[in-house]
């Protein structure tokens, strides 16, 4: 008995050992901000219960969602294709082209194209004829490798975020195991052609939205859930401060309703049980050996909240099981245009204003 059982802890040693070499994290001692749960302004509801769920056959996986000023929404698809449907007949979508990588987010430029973060591509122009330029896939050198989302300043400049500089959209729940925080935020000017990088360290920068009158930018910090904000104006100009903190999940693509909200689409709930392991990175360097489908988070919520400009909580909608897995959250003519990684179809809800 005793041998048999010196024979498993070596069996149980040499796996572990195994799986370290194996693995391509390197992941480092981080420490998760408390937060209070789904508790005060963030209880439980049932309010995304009452969603209407258009074009589920047809739209798979619409990750982000963008409503232009004449009701056409555009989103981008898991099989690439950049799609427009118009919100009096959501049912009716067409597609307008395909980027050959993994759309995410989805904005209008003031020329009249669409511009779209693609992992796999870079941060592309896509006209509505269809026609596909990449504006963006390197810096000094070195590939973006997991370009998620962006937003237009008023002068056309485009605000982008790289999630990760480790790891792309094919392995970037290793970017969650590792911690190393590699996320920047980066402009790009259309006039100039010029890059320049404006934030990095972030652990995993995610949805970027543009303040009013482009005196600040948000910038979803998935990673440690909270969002952080970046002073574009006045004298904090190029500081960085805490937007909205502790949160009970994790934010993923910001919207500006243009006049007094935020909209954020939280992804996922925390799970207290991957933060368990932040201070023990050799267990989380073993678990990166392990295939990527053992990783991916199995339980879906909906969840989208909404902030005022000072960081306030002014909308809190959350189902279980109607729609889950929120990316985005888009306002327009008082109804909110939901996208999501893993919920099919493109839900919307009425704001009643």
């Amino acid at each position: 008995m005793k041998k048999a059982l010196l024979g498993i802890i070596l069996l149980i040693t040499i796996a572990a050992g195994v799986l370290y070499v194996k693995s391509p994290l390197r992941p480092v001692n981080w420490y998760p901000d408390a937060t209070i749960g789904l508790n005060n302004m963030f209880s439980p509801n049932t309010a995304l219960s009452a969603v209407t769920i258009y074009n589920r056959s047809a739209l798979i996986g619409p990750e982000d969602i963008y409503v232009s000023d004449d009701g056409i929404a555009y989103t981008g698809l898991a099989n690439g294709a950049i799609v427009s449907f118009p919100v009096s007949s959501p049912n009716n979508s067409r597609v307008i082209a395909n980027t050959g990588g993994r759309p995410l987010g989805i904005r209008g430029d003031n020329e009249g194209n669409l511009i779209v973060s693609d992992p796999i591509r870079g941060l592309l122009s896509v006209s509505l004829g269809g026609r596909v330029n990449v504006l963006v896939n390197s810096f000094e050198g070195a590939p973006l490798r997991l370009i998620d989302h962006h937003d237009i300043a008023e002068n056309g400049d485009i605000y982008f975020s790289n999630a990760s500089s480790r790891f792309g959209i094919d392995d970037y729940l290793h970017d969650f195991l590792e911690a190393s925080a590699t996320g920047s935020i980066y402009r790009y000017s259309p006039e100039s052609g010029e890059t320049n990088m404006v934030m990095s360290g972030i652990f995993f920068a995610n949805g970027v939205a543009v303040g009013p009158n482009d005196e600040f930018l948000l910038v979803a910090e998935t990673g440690k859930s909270r969002i952080l904000k970046y002073h574009l104006k006045g004298k904090r100009k190029g500081e960085t401060s805490i937007f909205a903190n502790n949160l009970p999940a994790m934010p993923d693509n910001i919207s500006f309703n243009g006049t007094d909200t935020f909209w954020v689409g939280m992804v996922s709930l925390r799970d207290w049980r991957v933060e368990a392991l932040a201070a023990f990175p050799a267990i989380r360097r073993m678990l990166g050996a392990l295939p990527m489908e053992w990783l991916e988070p199995k339980e879906g919520y909906g969840f989208v909240l909404g902030f005022d400009i000072h960081g306030n909580v002014v909308a809190n909608y959350q189902s279980p099981n109607v729609y889950n897995t929120v990316t985005a959250a888009y306002e327009h003519n008082g109804n909110l245009y939901l996208g999501s990684l893993h919920s099919n179809g493109v839900a919307v809800l009425s704001l009643g204003r």
